[in-house]
C-alpha cells in the first residue's frame, strides 16, 4: 500500500469512527430535549461550534488509538505532517464540506454538480464550467459523505436521506441550496449514482451600477430601473434557470429606501437574505415549512402572505412564483403601500404573462378568465427578462443579459393584457428602447418627482 493509499484509508477509518460518535451525540441531545433535559439552548445539530469542539476532542482520541496500533505492529507513530493532514481532512469532512470545501469557500463559484464519485462539475461566475474529476474514491464513500452532510445540516428530524427518503433539499450554513439524491446499485435509490447539486448564493451587494459594469444591461438603463423601483412599481424578473434572476432581484431591491419595511416570503429556503444586507435595516424574512412525519405542522405561502398583512409592510416580496405563489403575490402586491417584486421562471419574455395567468388560474380554479387578466393588469407594471446568451461563433461561455423589458398597460380591448415591449434587442444586438412608456406610468413617475423625459426614446428627447 502506498503512502497516499494508507493516508486515505486512515482518513476514512477515523472519519467513520468520529462520525458515529457525532451522530450518537446528536441523537442523544435530541432525546434529552424531548424529555426536557436539554443542557444547552441550541440543539447540537444546529450548533457548529459545539460540533467542532467535540470532533476535535474525539479526533485526538482516535488518532491516539491509531498510533497505539501502529506501535504494537512495530511501526512508528504518525509523523507531525501526517497527523496534521488527517486532522484537517477529517474536520473538513465532519464540520465542513469535505472535498467540496475549496469550492464552497470560493466566491467565484456559483454551482457545484456532483454526478458521481468520479465526476464533479464546477460552474464559475464568469461562465466557465470545469470537470474537476474524482473527489471520492468510491460510490460508497460519496454516499457516506451525503448521509453525514444530511445528518449534520438537518438534525435528526425531516433531514433524512435513506431508502424511505431518497432525495433531500436543504440550505447550508452559508445560504447555498443543496439537493442530494441517493443512488447506486446497493442503496435502492432513484439514480444510477449518488448525486449532489449545489447552487450558491453569493452576496455581492454590487448595486445596479455593478451589474451594468458586468454587461447585464446598458449603463443608461440604471437610472430608469432605479426610478421604476423607487416609484413603487410592481416588477417581475423572469428568465431561465441560472440566468441570475435572484441576483438581479436583490440588486433591484437594493434601490428601495432603507426607511421602507420589506417583508420577504420564500418557499423553504432563504435565497434573498435581505436581513444580511446592510441596505435593508428593516427586512423580516419568512419561509414556508413542510409537514412533519405525522403530516402536521405545514406552513404554506398563503398562510405567510396572510400573516404579512398584520406585520405592517411597505413592500412584500414573494421570492419565486411557482404555482400557488403567483396568486398570493398578486394578492399581497395589490394591498402593499409600495408594490412588490418577484421572480418567475420563463425561457422567453413572451411567455411570462401566459405562465403567470396559468399559475393564477391553477391556484384558484373558480376565478373566471376575465378576473385573472384583470388581477394581473391591476397589479403588475413591468417584466424584466434576463437571459443566458451564447455566441456559437466564438463557442464562449454563456453571458447573462437583460434582453427585454415589457410594460403591462392594463386590459386589452378583447380581454387579456395590453402589453408593450419597451426595451428589446435592436438590430445591432444591443438592448435599446423600442417604445415610449404609457401615459399611466409616466404620470406615476411624474408624481413621484421624476422627469418623464428620462423615459423618452432617445430620438424624442
Amino acid at each position: 500500500m502506498t503512502a497516499v493509499d494508507e493516508s486515505s484509508a486512515l482518513v476514512r477509518y477515523v472519519t467513520g469512527r468520529v462520525a458515529t460518535r457525532l451522530v450518537e451525540a446528536i441523537e442523544l441531545d435530541e432525546a434529552d430535549r424531548q424529555d426536557g433535559h436539554a443542557t444547552s439552548e441550541t440543539p447540537l445539530a444546529a450548533d457548529p461550534r459545539r460540533q467542532q469542539l467535540l470532533v476535535g476532542s474525539w479526533l485526538s482520541d482516535e488518532i491516539a488509538v491509531v498510533n497505539q496500533d501502529r506501535m504494537h505492529r512495530g511501526d512508528p507513530p504518525l509523523s507531525e505532517m501526517a497527523d496534521r493532514e488527517i486532522r484537517s481532512r477529517v474536520v473538513a469532512e465532519l464540520t465542513g464540506t469535505g472535498p467540496l470545501e475549496r469550492f464552497m469557500t470560493d466566491p467565484t463559484v456559483e454551482e457545484i454538480d456532483v454526478n458521481s464519485h468520479l465526476s464533479t462539475w464546477v460552474t464559475y461566475s464568469d461562465g466557465r464550467k470545469v470537470d474537476v474529476g474524482a473527489l471520492w474514491e468510491s460510490s460508497a464513500d460519496l454516499t457516506a459523505y451525503q448521509k453525514r452532510l444530511a445528518r449534520r445540516m438537518s438534525g435528526t428530524g425531516e433531514g433524512r436521506l435513506d431508502t424511505q427518503s431518497p432525495m433531500l433539499t436543504f440550505q447550508s450554513d452559508d445560504g447555498s441550496r443543496v439537493v442530494m439524491v441517493l443512488g447506486g446499485r446497493s442503496e435502492h435509490g432513484i439514480s444510477t449514482h449518488p448525486r449532489i447539486a449545489i447552487r450558491r448564493f453569493v452576496l455581492r451587494h454590487e448595486g445596479l451600477d455593478g451589474l451594468a459594469d458586468r454587461g447585464l444591461f446598458p449603463v443608461d438603463l440604471v437610472p430608469r430601473l432605479r426610478a421604476m423601483i423607487r416609484c413603487g412599481f410592481t416588477v417581475l424578473v423572469s428568465g431561465p434557470p441560472g440566468a441570475g434572476k435572484t441576483t438581479l432581484l436583490t440588486e433591484l431591491l437594493g434601490e428601495v429606501s432603507p426607511r421602507e419595511r420589506i417583508i420577504t416570503v420564500e418557499k423553504n429556503l432563504l435565497e434573498l437574505r435581505l436581513e444580511e444586507d446592510p441596505r435593508h435595516p428593516d427586512a423580516p424574512a419568512l419561509f414556508t415549512r413542510h409537514s412533519n412525519a405525522e403530516g402536521e405542522g405545514e406552513i404554506t405561502t398563503r398562510q405567510l402572505v396572510e400573516l404579512t398583512r398584520r406585520l405592517n409592510p411597505d413592500r412584500v416580496v414573494v421570492g419565486e412564483l411557482v404555482e400557488d405563489e403567483a396568486l398570493d403575490m398578486l394578492d399581497v402586491a395589490s394591498m402593499c403601500k409600495r408594490g412588490s417584486l418577484a421572480t418567475i421562471h420563463a425561457h422567453t419574455s413572451d411567455v411570462v404573462v401566459q405562465r403567470l395567468a396559468y399559475y393564477v388560474s391553477k391556484s384558484d380554479t373558480s376565478l373566471p378568465e376575465f378576473a385573472v387578466w384583470s388581477l394581473i393588469a391591476q397589479t403588475v407594471d413591468f417584466i424584466v427578462h434576463i437571459d443566458l446568451v451564447r455566441n456559437e461563433e466564438y463557442e464562449g461561455a454563456a453571458t447573462r443579459r437583460v434582453t427585454s423589458i415589457i410594460e403591462i398597460g392594463g386590459l386589452g380591448e378583447r380581454g387579456g393584457l395590453a402589453s408593450t415591449e419597451v426595451w428589446g434587442i435592436g438590430e445591432h444586438g444591443d438592448l435599446v428602447q423600442l417604445a415610449p412608456l404609457s401615459a399611466r406610468h409616466l404620470q406615476r413617475l411624474r408624481i413621484a418627482g421624476y422627469d418623464p423625459q428620462l423615459f423618452a426614446p432617445s430620438g424624442a428627447r
